[in-house]
C-alpha cells in the first residue's frame, strides 16, 4: 500500500516538474523573442510605420518567432503597394523586414494641394501634398474618385490605358518627362522644351525614338510628331516653335 502511494507521489512530482519545465520554456520564448526592434529596408515612399503596422497587426505579433513563422508559411499580410516582402530574424528580439515597392510611373492631381501617385497598373500607391520630380504629371483626363490602393477609374478607359503604357515605357527607357497630356484624343509627352505627339496609340517603338531625336534637336523648341511612326511607316516630322493649342 505504501509502495503504491510512493509511486503515485513520484508521478505527481514528475508531472509538476514537466509542467514547470514547460512553463520555463514558454516564458523564455516569450521573453527572448519579444520584439524590441523592427528594421525595415527597401522602402522609399511607404513609411516604416505603415509596414510595421501591417507586420504587427494582432495581439500575438509582439513575438518575433510568431511573426517570422507566419510569413514563412505565407500567412502574413502585405501592403497592396508592395511587390514583395521578406521577414527574417536578426537577433531573437530583432525583426528584419525587407520590401520591394511597386514602381511609381506617374501622378495626377486630386485637389488643390494633393497628388496621387500610381503604378504601371494604374493603382494609387501613394497620396501626398508634394509632387515628385522625375515623374510625369498626367493631365487632360477625368480620373473621378481616387482612393489609395484602388485603380484609377477614368471615363475614357482606352485613352487612360495608353497613358499608362506611355508612363511605363518612359520608365523602361529611363526617360524623364515633365508631363503627359491627353488632348483631343491624342497623347502628348513633354520632355524639356520638346512636345512629343504620340497620337492615340502608344508603342515602345515610338518611345524608343524620342531620346536620339531630341539629342539632335538640342536648343530647339516645338512639337515632334511620332503619331504616324511604326508598323513599316517611318514618318517623323518636327515643327519648330509650334505647340498644341
Amino acid at each position: 500500500m505504501a509502495g503504491k502511494q510512493k509511486k503515485k507521489t513520484h508521478k505527481v512530482y514528475a508531472f509538476f516538474v514537466l509542467l514547470f519545465g514547460f512553463a520555463i520554456i514558454v516564458l523564455t520564448l516569450l521573453i527572448v523573442f519579444y520584439i524590441q526592434k523592427v528594421e525595415v529596408t527597401g522602402n522609399e515612399y511607404c513609411s516604416d510605420k505603415q509596414i510595421i503596422d501591417v507586420v504587427q497587426n494582432d495581439k500575438y505579433s509582439v513575438n518575433s518567432l510568431y511573426v517570422w513563422g507566419r510569413y514563412l508559411l505565407g500567412q502574413g499580410e502585405e501592403l497592396p503597394c508592395l511587390e514583395e516582402m521578406k521577414v527574417s530574424l536578426g537577433w531573437p528580439w530583432v525583426l528584419k523586414v525587407k520590401v520591394k515597392e511597386k514602381q511609381i510611373v506617374g501622378y495626377v492631381r486630386t485637389g488643390e494641394e494633393e497628388y496621387a501617385f500610381f503604378d504601371k497598373e494604374g493603382m494609387i500607391v501613394k497620396k501626398d501634398s508634394q509632387y515628385q520630380e522625375g515623374l510625369p504629371f498626367v493631365e487632360g483626363i477625368d480620373v473621378g474618385s481616387v482612393k489609395l490602393y484602388k485603380k484609377i477609374e477614368s471615363e475614357n478607359s482606352k485613352i487612360f490605358e495608353e497613358i499608362l503604357e506611355a508612363s511605363q515605357e518612359l520608365k523602361k527607357f529611363e526617360m524623364t518627362a515633365e508631363k503627359i497630356v491627353c488632348k483631343s484624343g491624342k497623347i502628348y509627352v513633354y520632355v524639356g522644351q520638346i512636345c512629343v505627339c504620340l497620337g492615340d496609340n502608344v508603342t515602345a517603338e515610338k518611345i524608343a525614338q524620342i531620346s536620339p531625336i531630341i539629342e539632335k534637336l538640342e536648343g530647339k523648341t516645338g512639337t515632334l510628331h511620332l503619331e504616324n511612326y511604326g508598323e513599316g511607316r517611318e514618318t517623323i516630322t518636327f515643327k519648330n516653335d509650334e505647340f498644341p493649342e
